[in-house]
């Protein structure tokens, strides 16, 4: 059976450059000139150096030699529900078709990734002082009453920070850009975060931890 016998359900956006879903729900490869060199639209992009990462890392920074992890989250905006759906589905993962318009999917697994992989020390629920969508889930650090720094706070934040392994620095930077919506934030500040998108990938994939990231990015609407 050759990659194009085995490609199943082929979304128009996968094989816009060049790669395809099989059975078992893993991307592969289907046309590398496509890979090398199609147009990939800039909404696109996180779609495609994601799906290129999760086959090859290093093709995957060769291809897109200038794109961080930040440039893939910070993008999630501008992306539509295909180009989403096709995120998480490179990444093992579905969401549902239609986005949720109280934002639960997102907010009811934000609140199991933080307690599944220990984040309390990084985030809390602040009911009081809900965000976009209801969500009460805040980075601790500040004082959600008068919204000024708490300089202790933010420290402590960042020194736990930086004693985490790679692969959960790059989910909580990735949970931080989503709560803040740009790449430089208090929280953020003189720690590790600038990962080229294919070495997170990379990471996330040897770590167990891909799925949870990509649903995370995927069903985000706004916070």
């Amino acid at each position: 059976m050759n990659i194009h016998d085995a490609c199943i359900g082929q979304d128009a956006l996968l094989n816009s450059f060049g790669t395809c879903m099989v059975p078992g729900r893993f991307a592969v490869f289907d046309d590398l000139a496509k890979a090398d060199n199609a147009y990939v639209h800039h909404t696109a992009v996180p779609v495609a150096v994601t799906t290129f990462a999760t086959i090859s890392a290093s093709f995957a920074r060769g291809r897109f030699p200038d794109v961080t992890l930040a440039d893939v989250v910070l993008k999630r905006p501008y992306m539509d529900r295909r180009e989403a759906a096709a995120l998480a589905a490179v990444c093992g993962e579905r969401i549902p078709s239609e986005p949720d318009p109280d934002a639960r999917d997102f907010a009811a697994h934000l609140l199991d990734v933080i307690d599944r992989r220990g984040f309390h020390a990084f985030y809390g629920r602040y009911p009081e002082h809900p965000a976009c969508y209801g969500i009460d889930v805040r980075p601790h650090g500040i004082d959600w009453q008068t919204h000024d720094t708490d300089d202790v706070g933010i420290r402590a934040w960042r020194k736990a920070y930086k004693e985490l392994e790679a692969a959960d620095q790059i989910m909580i930077a990735t949970i931080t850009w989503l709560y803040i919506g740009r790449r430089e934030n208090a929280w953020l500040w003189r720690v590790p975060y600038r990962w080229h998108a294919a070495d997170a990938i990379h990471i996330l994939k040897e770590a167990g931890l891909l799925g949870d990231w990509a649903k995370l990015v995927a069903l985000y609407q706004g916070w």
